[in-house]
């Protein structure tokens, strides 16, 4: 298949029909989807969500127990006709990573200097209070999607969250259920922006989220639906380069690579710091033949408590032990996914699905890393290139 068989008219095609099909559904769609996989009643699930004053210590011990990478953050609205929450952001670990890796604190030792980098974290250690005691509040912003969180309603189409989550930053959006809304208000048009003082009709809808929505809804355009996912992953791979450069803001976001590899000989720290400057949320340890090793992502961070702040200089595998849930012989095995460049899109689609992961890694005959399929890439190949140049 050509390398630009995503433009092929034949392609277009189907992704125009497959788009135009989503454009007819509502979001409430994927609620509906994820409670049923849930076995949740027809309701919403509490929102799990924390308040301007909770701490990173506090967050960090959320995001682990409960398996999730971010959370609603929300003010109290104690006066006037905006009693309740009101949603000032959403904070993920990315945000903890950007705070956590590049404090002022860290910047005269350097990268290499370990032995005062460790001097620097003894020094945090005596002062982990005040670490892990920093309000949420001051880490709003630290990434783009903290800093331009968006809210969508339930009865707004289906192909709008599409967008979100592949023209931008957006890994996840607040989403207002018009319906139970109506139902507690009596048709009225309810409290706006500021839900109820138990945040009732609010939720939070991730990339995830519409993925397997996607993979379960069967009325799709069959044809065009196969046409789509049968596309080889290095033409994805491809894409995924050519759009980033399109959206990118400047001549040096646009140049940033989406392969991001690090030694296996590295520390956490290093590898977390180099995450963090090339803008991507994961990158790939590789070994000393250029092999892929270890998969280290943002994720990782969860594991960090008062009594382990020191392993950020630890080797990266010694790291990565740190989850207890996670041996360091299968690390590779339960965490290291990889496809090959001719491996058709629906594939790797299943891989993230059935794993629970965000990322797979394209590699080729030596296990080199020569590419990445991200949840972001999976979904922006259902939107057309008309539509995506128009929402720039």
């Amino acid at each position: 298949m050509p390398a630009s068989a995503f433009h092929d008219p034949s392609v277009q095609h189907a992704v125009a029909d497959v788009y135009e099909r989503l454009s007819k559904l509502p979001i409430s769609a994927v609620l509906a989807h994820r409670r049923q996989l849930r076995g949740e009643a027809n309701k919403l699930a509490p929102l799990i969500a924390v308040p301007e004053d909770a701490t990173i210590g506090e967050i960090m011990l959320l995001l682990r127990n409960e398996g999730i990478l971010a959370l609603p953050v929300y003010r109290v609205m104690d006066e006037g006709a905006g009693v309740g929450r009101q949603y000032t952001g959403i904070i993920s670990i990315y945000d903890i990573l950007a705070y956590t890796v590049f404090q002022k604190v860290f910047d005269p030792s350097g990268d290499q200097d370990t032995g005062k980098l460790r001097n620097v974290v003894d020094s945090m250690m005596e002062e982990q209070d005040q670490y892990f005691g920093t309000p949420v509040r001051e880490l709003i912003g630290k990434s783009y999607e903290s800093k331009e969180s968006w809210s969508l309603h339930s009865s707004t189409p289906l192909s709008s969250l599409l967008q979100l989550f592949t023209t931008g930053s957006f890994h996840r959006a607040l989403i207002l259920d018009d319906e139970a809304l109506r139902a507690e208000t009596d048709g009225s048009d309810g409290p706006g922006p500021t839900a109820p003082p138990e945040g009732s009709f609010t939720t939070m809808v991730t990339q995830s989220d519409l993925l397997h929505f996607l993979a379960d809804f069967d009325d799709m355009p069959r044809e065009s639906l196969s046409r789509i996912v049968n596309l080889p992953c290095r033409e994805l791979d491809a894409l995924a380069t050519q759009r980033s450069r399109k959206v990118s803001t400047s001549a040096d976001a646009a140049q940033k690579p989406r392969v991001v590899t690090v030694p296996d000989s590295v520390t956490a720290l290093q590898a977390f710091r180099e995450m963090y400057v090339n803008r991507v949320s994961a990158v790939a340890v590789i070994d000393k033949e250029g092999g892929l090793a270890a998969n280290l992502s943002a994720s990782d961070l969860r594991g960090l408590s008062s009594s382990n702040l020191g392993c950020l200089f630890d080797n990266v595998y010694t790291f990565l032990e740190i989850d207890t849930r996670r041996r360091s012989d299968q690390i590779k095995a339960d965490q290291l996914k990889f496809v090959t460049p001719d491996t058709p899109l629906v594939t790797a689609t299943d891989m993230m699905r059935d794993s629970r992961i965000h990322r797979v890694w394209i590699a080729d005959d030596g296990d080199h890393p020569v590419g990445v399929v991200t949840l972001s890439d999976v979904l922006s190949v259902f939107v057309p290139d008309v539509t995506l140049a128009s929402e720039q």
